[in-house]
């Protein structure tokens, strides 16, 4: 009987994994793909297609080219949303479950209830792709803080190297290049005029019969003159497009940013979902091991519940597979936003902890004041007000023509014919067309029009900045609180809970069932641990990016 007892206390820690997932995977397989599929149909984009979308302020519908427009506009993958609308890898993306207990505990369903693990969606972004949690035994606290490979990607890094090898942000610079050789343009004057004609040319000879001529040569220069200053005008909104379009780009490039931070934690979490399935195998098999050692030959008891657990181990080396697979899927989209060649993106790992210092932000309002003045869209849409303007000053210049001065420098009159010395002189003149007809009118009202609407997108762009702000803010408080209750109040009881039952049950005072349903809720719990440290960093990255600012690391 003692050396029963002492197998027993050398394989308690080995149970704890063992016969979790023994009961996790059978009873739930049925509710685990229906949240997958869930999931799936849920999830966005993993990686955005930056467009820098029609320029505030411009004349241009801002619902697009009409049916039969001529013009065409730069089109980028997923339509003028700027978003792909499938996953970079195309069809549904593997999540690396781990298989989950059939057996709903209290603690662990009120766990689930109360936590709302993923960020609200914010207003001008596209909504994140979301996260499908891995149920697993209880996580070891060295793996959720293992800060990963000393050698390997930090965040900061990956920021620099998708500013300096983006494809998509490489392309779109191009766009300011464009803007600069449009002011150029608008700018340029109108190249003068020279015509050269020859008059009173006879037909035979001019005599006293048929008088006439003499024949006349003439250099004749016209000089466009703009008289309303509407080159000066075209310059002016062809430089404030230029100053919008760049204040775009920094905008395109603060939510490139966002999705390297959203990047880079998934593939912090599929790192930790890979160390974490790989320790439930190891104690699976460990498990295992010792139960086939300590069993006695024609115990059937002992046989049934070996073939069990060698099959849940086999189901727990599928979820390992799965894990390893969702990984490489993460590294995949990370290695696309760096612009790394495809052989380089199974070398991608990521450092430092998904754990970070709990500082306090700013206040609420000292955040939003900083997003007012911060963010490039913002500011985009503020120079689209002064550019709307500008072009109500270049239709109203466009309401008068040049005016052409005509000078003719040399005019010849050949009188040799009529036996007299030939002649030269000057002439001088002005063309302008008389403004009865067409004086604008329709575009200078388009123009005012144009100028109302974006008055009115802007104050709009205001408000959902605010309250994306706030909504980012408030996610903040929430993720940090759920974390906290967790860390604080909810894994030490578990764990003291835990360990009193493994003595028990080592100690033969509760069947193996009972224990079975703590090692459920010690599963639960750990994975809210997971959700809510995971949660709580893509808060704080998500909260940067609401502000346009890093206020927090």
């Amino acid at each position: 009987m003692g050396c029963i007892v002492l197998a027993a206390q050398r394989s308690c820690r080995i149970v704890l994994a063992g016969l979790a997932c023994a009961g996790l995977w059978l009873g739930h397989a049925a509710r685990l793909g229906a949240q997958q599929s869930d999931a799936s149909s849920q999830r966005s984009a993993i990686i955005e297609f930056p467009n820098l979308g029609p320029v505030p302020g411009t004349l241009e519908p801002s619902l697009g080219p009409g049916p039969g427009s001529f013009e065409a506009g730069p089109q980028f993958p997923g339509g003028a949303g700027g978003t792909a609308g499938s996953g970079i890898l195309g069809g549904r993306q593997r999540t690396g479950r781990i298989p989950r207990g059939k057996r709903p505990s209290a603690l662990g369903s009120t766990i689930a209830a109360n936590r709302g693990m993923q960020l609200p969606e914010t207003i001008p972004t596209p909504t994140p792709a979301r996260s499908v949690p891995i149920p697993a035994t209880v996580i070891d606290a060295a793996i959720l803080d293992d800060p990963g490979p000393a050698d390997g990607l930090t965040l900061d890094a990956a920021i620099e190297r998708m500013m300096a090898s983006n494809l998509d942000i490489r392309a779109l610079r191009h766009e300011i290049t464009q803007a600069d050789a449009d002011v150029l343009t608008a700018g340029l004057r109108t190249n003068p005029l020279v015509y050269m004609d020859t008059q009173f040319i006879p037909y035979g000879k001019f005599n006293n019969a048929t008088p006439g001529g003499p024949t006349q040569y003439d250099i004749n220069i016209t000089y466009p003159i703009d008289v309303s200053k509407k080159r000066q005008a075209r310059t002016v909104v062809a430089r404030m497009a230029r100053s919008t379009i760049e204040a775009q780009f920094q905008d395109v490039t603060r939510r490139q940013i966002d999705n390297v931070y959203r990047a880079f934690v998934n593939l912090q979490a599929a790192r930790v979902d890979v160390l974490t399935a790989r320790a439930t195998v190891h104690r699976q098999e460990q498990f295992l091991a010792e139960l086939e050692r300590s069993a006695k030959p024609g115990d059937a008891m002992a046989a049934d519940r070996i073939d069990h657990l060698a099959l849940v181990l086999e189901r727990a080396r599928s979820g390992l597979g799965d894990a390893v697979e969702a990984h490489a899927d993460a590294q995949e989209g990370l290695a696309v936003l760096l612009g790394l060649a495809a052989d380089e993106a199974p070398s991608l790992e990521p450092s430092g902890r998904l754990r970070s210092d709990l500082s306090d932000p700013p206040p609420l309002e000292e955040l939003t004041a900083i997003a007012l003045r911060c963010r490039p869209d913002l500011h985009a849409a503020r120079i689209g007000v002064s550019r709307a303007g500008a072009e109500i000053d270049l239709q109203r210049a466009n309401r008068f023509d040049d005016v052409y001065l005509f000078y003719d420098p040399f005019t010849y009159q050949n009188n040799q014919p009529f036996g007299q010395p030939s002649a030269t002189s000057w002439a001088v003149g002005v063309t302008f067309a008389l403004p009865i007809y067409n004086r604008n009118q329709g575009n200078i009202a388009r123009a005012e029009s144009n100028s109302s609407q974006t008055k009115l997108e802007l104050a709009s762009l205001e408000r959902r900045l605010v309250s994306e702000v706030r909504l980012a803010e408030r996610e903040y408080r929430r993720s940090r609180t759920a974390l906290e209750q967790v860390e604080t109040a909810i894994l030490p009881r578990v764990n003291a809970t835990l360990k009193r039952k493994t003595e028990q049950f080592t100690t033969g005072q509760i069947t193996a069932d009972d224990y079975e349903g703590h090692l459920d809720d010690a599963a639960e719990v750990a994975q809210s641990h997971r959700d809510a440290l995971v949660r709580h960093r893509r808060s704080i990255l998500d909260l940067n990016t609401a502000v346009g600012l890093r206020i927090l690391p």
